[in-house]
């Protein structure tokens, strides 16, 4: 695989730069023992190929079952994936995945959701970790046991609840994001649910939208974005509701 020229985090214009860390970056602080690199794709990936010392969830919805699909995990239960995967209160957590960075942000989000805001991202992936020629491996690797404790706090604030986004649907202050698939916008695909569609009002931009194309996608720069979701009537002025 070729590498493209990537312009930095640092340089694309975002206000919190320092969510995302360089391969360099982790190549220089992988054996750290306060350094935590979460592989956040589904098993059959991270068996394929991983990056060293990275471990991977059984599940990176981080629901209360793999049954049970609707919910985030109770405070206790999530403290205890985290145990498992060697995350404590104070681990540098590091996610990558492939094909972007959904499911890391995913795990960003809910490590916010319990208080643990110290998370980055591998710009670039796993993707770019190979295309410079860094070493990959296929043999497990358990940090279980190796974790101190984990504290979970949940913050509210990112949350938003059934009766908020009900009370917002009338509420011109407040837009709903919907970032999924097309064909689960149109109702095309229902996800093995009861029924398909979207909730009235809601906007649509598809996460993959805020991705570049190409072998190695990074995250837009900060203008690209902007510009993406104001054409979408997601402006400044406006509280944002994601889903």
């Amino acid at each position: 695989m070729s590498i493209p020229t990537i312009t930095p985090p640092t340089d694309r214009g975002y206000s919190v730069p320092n969510i995302f860390v360089t391969t360099e970056w982790l190549a220089e602080h992988i054996a750290d023992p306060n350094v935590r690199v979460v592989d956040t794709d589904v098993p059959e990936e991270y068996n394929k190929s991983h990056i060293p010392t990275s471990v991977n969830p059984i599940d990176h919805y981080y629901k209360t079952s793999l049954e049970v699909r609707t919910h985030i995990q109770e405070p206790e239960q999530f403290a205890q994936t985290m145990s498992d995967l060697g995350i404590d209160n104070e681990t540098t957590v590091v996610g990558y995945n492939r094909y972007g960075g959904v499911y890391s942000f995913r795990l960003m989000w809910a490590l916010h959701y319990y208080g643990h805001t110290n998370m980055k991202i591998l710009d670039g992936g796993l993707e770019k970790w190979e295309a410079e020629g860094r070493e990959t491996t296929t043999l497990p690797f358990s940090a279980s046991g190796t974790a101190g404790t984990f504290t979970p706090k949940s913050n509210a604030d990112i949350f938003a609840s059934r009766d908020r986004v009900l009370s917002s649907l009338e509420d011109s202050s407040i837009v709903l994001l919907d970032v999924r698939s097309d064909d689960e916008w149109t109702g095309a695909n229902k996800r093995g649910g009861p029924r398909g569609g979207r909730i009235p009002g809601a906007v649509h931009i598809e996460w993959t939208n805020f991705m570049t194309k190409g072998e190695i996608p990074v995250l837009r720069t900060a203008i690209e974005i902007r510009k993406l979701l104001s054409d979408a009537g997601v402006t400044p002025d406006k509280n944002v509701i994601t889903y």
